[in-house]
């Protein structure tokens, strides 16, 4: 097949344009399983710039099924976006995207809130480019099979369980490993997010409601979500969010990934919050 062929951005890793295919499943009740939910979208980002360029993304690094555009709908809302796959493994396949750097943004790419079907195996965007880099990954047009297959089995043998893995925050490092190794003082399975959020965020009604859902679609992919919580202005913990899962193990996994990232230029700090207060609507 010969040797991989050089790239330092992911432009060129995917600057080919590519038809467009129509061919999607007959089912519409299975719709909630061929979407994802997009975040961290900004206001130039339309619907069919968004479909054009996640859709060429997934062809050329191999993660379409057949032939053309897998993407057949985008619509926009906000700050983050949904998109519908042709297949249910084109939309699984599509979790690689996560991470993809976009006009000056990083792409969350995850499944929606209402999703309830099982967790799938995934990497993140760096493991694709990572993987092209070191010559492990041959696309398709170089006679390889493409990044489902290149990334999944590593995502497995991670144990990631669905979950993106935690990837460094842009224009800086991730956790340390020796923060990671200090065990926290105590486990709930309830998170409580910080810096995330001003008071100009809560003012208006519309923007609330879009930040409730983006928030929904980005931290459902951590495990199931039982109730999130946002003060609004003026009341007690306004500015935090607090996230109550199911389980500690899936309020680890949020903590994991949510730490030390950037939003809007502000470090995200992500820590149990104590399970008596939540209940207590003790949000101060």
């Amino acid at each position: 097949t010969g040797p991989p062929v050089a790239a330092s951005t992911w432009q060129q890793l995917t600057g080919q344009a590519v038809p467009s295919n129509a061919m999607i499943d007959s089912s519409g009740e299975d719709k909630v399983m061929r979407e994802l939910f997009v975040g961290n979208t900004t206001p130039e980002m339309t619907e069919q710039m968004l479909k054009d360029f996640l859709g060429n993304a997934m062809v050329q690094v191999g993660l379409n099924k057949s032939p053309g555009n897998p993407i057949v709908t985008c619509r926009v809302s906000g700050k983050f976006a949904f998109i519908e796959l042709r297949t249910r493994d084109e939309a699984a396949n599509a979790l690689n995207l996560n991470n993809i750097p976009y006009l000056g943004a990083q792409l969350r790419v995850g499944r929606p809130s209402k999703y309830t079907g099982p967790l799938t195996q995934h990497g993140n965007w760096e493991d694709i480019l990572a993987k092209y880099m070191s010559g492990e990954l041959q696309l398709p047009s170089q006679g390889g099979t493409g990044a489902a297959e290149a990334v999944a089995p590593a995502a497995a043998a991670g144990g990631g369980g669905g979950a993106p893995p935690m990837a460094p925050a842009p224009g800086g490092a991730g956790m340390s490993t020796s923060a990671a190794a200090v065990p926290p003082a105590f486990t709930s399975k309830v998170v409580e997010l910080k810096n995330m959020l001003t008071d100009a965020d809560l003012e208006n009604p519309e923007e609330y409601e879009e930040i409730m859902e983006d928030t929904k679609g980005e931290c459902s992919q951590f495990g199931a979500l039982k109730n999130v919580i946002i003060p609004r202005k003026g009341e007690k913990g306004a500015t935090k969010i607090f996230l109550e899962y199911m389980t500690v193990e899936d309020a680890a996994k949020a903590i994991q990934g949510l730490a030390g990232r950037t939003f809007d230029g502000r470090k995200v700090e992500a820590a149990y919050f104590d399970e008596a207060r939540f209940s207590k609507q003790d949000y101060a």
